[in-house]
C-alpha cells in the first residue's frame, strides 16, 4: 500500500500535468510570394502560443488560448500602442497534429494611412498598406511545400511543480530509508542480547 506521501507526490505531479499552461513556439518555411510570382523556400513566418487544455478533450481552442504572437505581433489580450485593432478570430490544435488560426490586424484607419494584415494557415499571409497616393502589399501563400514546425516548451511552473513532486518523492525515500536502518539496527542489538 503507498504511503500518504507518495500519494501526496503522485497527486501534485498528476495535477501539474493537467492545469498546466503550454508555451508552444511554431513556424512555417516556404511559401510562394505573390508579388514576384515565386516559390521562397527561405521564406518563413513565426509565432508561439499560451494555451490550456480547460476542458480535457485534447483539442485547444480559442477560448483556451491565453496569448497568441505571429511574427512579433500579439493578438490575444492587448494589440500593443501601434496597432488600431487585432485579434484571433479563429484558432485550433491538437497536438501532433495541424495548427489552424486566423488573425488580423490594422493601425488607426483615419489617419494619414493605413498598415495592416492578416493571416489565415494554410492559405496566406498578407501585409499591406495604403496612403494618400499609394499602396504596397507581401503575400506568402502557402503550398504543398511550406514545412511546418511545432515546439513545445513546458512553462517554468511547470518544471516547479514537478521539481516539488521530485522533492516530495526523495523525502518519501529518505525516510523510508531511515526506517530502515534503524529497524536493522535494532535488530542486530536484538539479536545480540538473545546471544548473551
Amino acid at each position: 500500500m503507498l504511503k500518504p506521501s507518495l500519494l501526496l507526490a503522485a497527486a501534485v505531479l498528476a495535477s501539474g500535468a493537467q492545469a498546466a499552461s503550454t508555451y508552444r513556439e511554431f513556424s512555417y518555411t516556404g511559401f510562394f510570394h505573390e508579388e514576384s510570382g515565386q516559390f521562397r523556400p527561405n521564406a518563413s513566418i513565426y509565432g508561439y502560443f499560451d494555451s490550456e487544455d480547460l476542458n480535457g478533450d485534447g483539442v485547444l481552442e480559442r477560448s483556451e488560448v491565453t496569448s497568441f504572437v505571429l511574427n512579433s505581433q500579439q493578438y490575444v489580450g492587448g494589440c500593443g500602442p501601434e496597432v488600431f485593432m487585432c485579434g484571433l478570430f479563429e484558432f485550433s490544435y491538437t497536438p501532433g497534429g495541424a495548427l489552424d488560426f486566423h488573425t488580423a490586424s490594422s493601425t488607426d484607419p483615419w489617419g494619414e494611412g493605413v498598415a495592416g494584415g492578416h493571416a489565415i494557415s494554410g492559405v496566406e499571409v498578407k501585409e499591406h498598406a495604403y496612403w494618400p497616393g499609394g499602396s504596397a502589399s507581401y503575400t506568402l501563400r502557402w503550398t504543398g511545400n511550406t514545412v511546418f514546425h511545432m515546439t513545445p516548451v513546458p512553462e517554468p511552473a511547470t518544471y516547479g511543480t514537478l521539481a516539488l513532486g521530485l522533492g516530495v518523492l526523495a523525502l518519501a525515500a529518505r525516510r523510508r530509508s531511515r526506517a530502515w536502518s534503524q529497524g536493522a539496527a535494532s535488530g542486530r542489538h536484538a539479536s545480540a542480547m538473545i546471544a548473551l
